[in-house]
């Protein structure tokens, strides 16, 4: 019996020492670091998770006295995706296009009526190493051009047609270049201006961008040639990747925005989307997981309508498959211009549809003024949006800028209301 016992008690001490031992032994998946962590939550487009952990690594590292200037740049992007992640525009975008990155320019086909997109090296018959571009006006007169500077980045510049002969190209005045730190280069490229001849989208990789480059807006101010505020785009137009140009077929109706989201080395895809006459966001109709998917773009068919509202996609696919065919070039494979109510009885669609000469003639003039408005309208409300999530600096910076755009768009929307009345009247009273 006493045998038994001490059996017993040998192997009743022997088994946690054993079970101890297989715990030793067996090893703990490694943590990963708290930068690696951020960086997939960035990539899901999870920007509050990354915040969460980059704030917590730097309190954690703070109080241990070291260095947390690397976070910084994380941080700022995982800031900047959220506040901008609930500003997700909604778009359709109806077709997406791989091809390598050094002939994207070429694949996307406007009407001539929206000018002309080009490399500054087969334009000026040069060698370009940066890979400049740039963008010229349907008159042919205007350039708007990425142009290298002494510190060897690119900024954009303007050149004008004097006679036969190219203006020297002069930097613009207003742009987020001005308030880069020189201690990385920066680079301003992809230049597109719409046909009001003042509103310019490009690429840029500065500060505000949330990974590589980034599609950014801006609008002339005024005679000296300066611009407004440049206002990044946003998801689904811009990605934690590279995104480089925006360009618009107003007579089309058709956009194309470029990324390199998803694609190997020296690839990118071109999405085609149907342009906003005013900005429209999801805002609460979607939940957060799916709205991730949209700004992300992991399929366009999700950006679609409902299978009653098709047409809208089909149509367009039908006037990109035109364009790509080179018989987009018409008005009438356009959609209707405008729509213009002159009375209870008739909506005029088209420039030809009035019988005044008077009346056809101001309806471009109102057409070019509500396009503005719609444009000033769009500028206006990111502003705003940046302005309540700003600091007080930041506000103190953003405000006369924000007043300016007001008062613009206040005179504008007089004038655009009084020359429809002029209109209306010039076309009823004709006979």
């Amino acid at each position: 019996m006493r045998k038994l016992i001490s059996i017993l008690l040998v192997v009743l001490l022997a088994v946690p020492a054993f079970s101890q031992k297989r715990r030793r032994a067996t090893p703990k998946a490694p943590v990963k670091p708290a930068t690696e962590r951020a960086q997939e939550a960035l990539l899901q487009y999870d920007f509050a998770k990354a915040e969460d952990i980059l704030t917590e690594e730097k309190a954690a590292l703070t109080k241990k006295r070291k260095e947390v200037s690397h976070l910084e740049p994380l941080l700022q992007a995982a800031r900047t995706g959220r506040n901008k992640l609930h500003a997700t525009e909604r778009i359709v975008i109806i077709d997406s296009l791989v091809c390598d990155k050094v002939e994207m320019l070429k694949a996307i086909r406007l009407s001539n009526e929206s000018g002309r997109i080009n490399t500054y090296a087969a334009v000026y018959h040069t060698q370009d190493a940066l890979g400049a571009t740039l963008f010229e006006n349907e008159l042919g007169n205007k350039r708007y051009l990425a142009f290298g500077n002494p510190e060897g980045s690119l900024r954009l510049a303007v050149s004008d047609k004097i006679g036969e002969d190219w203006s020297t190209p002069t930097f613009l005045k207003g742009l987020s270049s001005e308030e880069q730190s020189n201690d990385t280069l920066y680079f301003e490229n992809y230049p597109f201006l719409l046909s009001d001849g003042i509103t310019l989208y490009y690429a840029a990789n500065g500060t505000e961008s949330m990974g590589g480059y980034d599609i950014f807006v801006t609008r002339s101010d005024g005679e000296d040639g300066s611009f407004l505020m440049p206002e990044n785009m946003g998801f689904p137009y811009n990605s934690t990747a590279n995104d480089y140009l925006l360009a618009v077929d107003e007579l089309n109706q058709l956009g194309w925005f470029v990324s390199d989201r998803y694609q190997p080395e020296g690839k990118v895809c071109i999405y085609t989307f149907i342009p906003n006459e005013i900005r429209q966001v999801y805002g609460d109709e979607v939940n957060e997981s799916t709205l991730r998917k949209l700004a992300r773009v992991t399929s366009i068919r999700d950006t679609w309508p409902s299978e009653e509202d098709m047409s809208i996609v089909t149509d367009a696919q039908k006037r990109l498959t035109a364009l790509r065919s080179g018989k987009g070039n018409s008005a009438t494979l356009a959609t209707p211009a405008f729509i213009f109510p002159v009375d209870d009885q008739r909506t005029y669609h088209q420039q030809t549809d009035f019988r005044s000469p008077v009346a056809r003639q101001k309806i471009t003039t109102w057409q070019k003024l509500s396009k503005n408005v719609s444009i000033d309208t769009t500028v206006l409300q990111r502003q705003r949006d940046n302005y309540a999530k700003a600091s007080q600096a930041e506000r103190q910076q953003m405000a006369p800028s924000i007043l300016r755009l007001e008062k613009n768009l206040e005179e504008q929307q007089q004038e655009l209301q009084q020359l429809a009345k002029e209109i209306r009247n010039a076309e009823i009273s004709y006979k």
